[in-house]
């Protein structure tokens, strides 16, 4: 149990890069040269030029529970579940979607009360938002319709009308949204498109500040330090030909959406309510021990890994002494470089190993430079 723990502690202290979350979402993708920088799952579209992905680090943190992120939440759960449970936790926090003059992280089950306290000109109730918006502008709102929250975007300009709607829940597949568009000078002539899908928001890749091209988060994907590389939503595109043949003068637009259901929601609700996460059991402690003994063994001299361990291109990792005798990984023939496995010994050099003989009575425990030495001359070897 101890060893557990204390090897529970150094995954803990191991942050991903880029967004300083816990490395408890796959792939894990060592983004620098010496293998210190990594990057988790929930940062995997930010793409660099170097990625190596560290398997052996997986494959020991899989036995393994991690804390919730979000800071209320005090669930542990196990490696397999963390990113399902982060997407659907009561706890769930997201930046305000119009954090560009906002800078405040909020709990989506408050954002609700942090938009009409905050932003209340940008609320509407009733599934229905009416909006004149001038050309060239981008407005964000709330709309709350059978007690869902939606953001709506609207981006008015001269070359391609952009309308994007995603929901703050689960059951967005249960919801479409017509818009209607009026001209402002003579609102007689309107132009409706119905029963248009709506997305699932995420926070990260679909931010309305990378959108804009005003965002500067590092663990955004879209963001300017990123490169701002497109938002790829469901935006629908509106032909401004069209509209203008339709409505003429476009310069300042009448955007009518209104959200509604589109089969039984209080069906699809009580599936929602009846979901729940499922918590596999973990392995016991003795299994765990030996599994990890497993993944901190060279799998070519089978000896322990407690000197500098390499990656291969692809992840496949060697001990110091094989590799100076290897140019190729001999289980994916790619090349073995320079690339060090710097999370894999930081876990070699902490955990502390009771001797393998401990069911005969020996009370020795050590690290995996010492344990070695004594495994091999331990006065209760020769009982086992």
């Amino acid at each position: 149990m101890a060893e557990s723990l204390e090897l529970q502690d150094a995954l803990l202290s191991m942050k991903c890069c880029l967004c300083k979350n816990y490395l408890s979402v796959p792939p894990i993708i060592s983004i620098s040269e010496d293998g210190k920088q990594l990057k988790c799952g929930r940062c995997e579209k930010i793409k660099k030029p170097l990625r190596t992905r560290n398997f052996a680090f997986e494959n020991i943190v899989k036995f393994f529970k991690f804390p919730c992120i979000y800071d209320d939440c005090n669930e542990m759960i196990p490696w397999e579940d963390v990113e399902r449970h982060e997407d659907i936790c009561e706890k769930k926090t997201i930046s305000c979607p119009i954090h560009y003059v906002c800078e405040d992280i909020v709990q989506v089950q408050n954002l609700e009360e942090h938009m009409r306290k905050n932003h209340g000109s940008n609320c509407f109730s009733d599934g229905y938002l009416t909006a004149e918006v001038n050309l060239n502008r981008h407005i964000i709102c709330s709309v709350i319709s059978n007690n869902q929250q939606f953001l709506v975007s609207i981006q008015h300009n001269i070359s391609t009308p952009e309308v994007y709607v995603a929901s703050l829940n689960s059951i967005n597949e249960c919801f479409t949204y017509n818009l209607k568009l009026s001209s402002i000078s003579e609102d007689s002539y309107s132009l409706l498109i119905e029963n248009q899908p709506i997305n699932k928001y995420d926070d990260r890749g679909h931010c309305f500040g990378c959108i804009m091209n005003k965002c500067c988060v590092l663990y955004h994907p879209h963001s300017t330090v990123n490169g701002n590389i497109p938002v790829t939503v469901n935006y629908m595109k509106i032909d401004p030909t069209h509209i203008k043949h339709v409505l003429g003068d476009i310069s300042k637009m009448k955007y009518t959406i209104e959200i509604h259901p589109k089969k039984d929601l209080e069906e699809n609700d009580n599936d929602l309510a009846n979901e729940n996460l499922t918590v596999k059991s973990q392995t016991n402690n003795s299994t765990i021990v030996d599994l990890l003994r497993k993944q901190l063994q060279c799998p070519i001299c089978m000896e322990y890994m407690n000197g500098n361990i390499y990656n291969c291109e692809i992840g496949h990792v060697v001990c110091d002494v094989c590799k100076i005798q290897l140019t190729k990984c001999p289980a994916c023939q790619t090349k073995i470089g320079e690339s060090r496995n710097l999370p894999l010994e930081d876990l070699a050099d902490e955990i502390v190993f009771a001797c393998s003989f401990f069911k005969n009575g020996c009370e020795f425990t050590g690290n995996l430079k010492l344990l070695p030495q004594h495994e091999e001359n331990c006065d209760q070897k020769q009982q086992d």
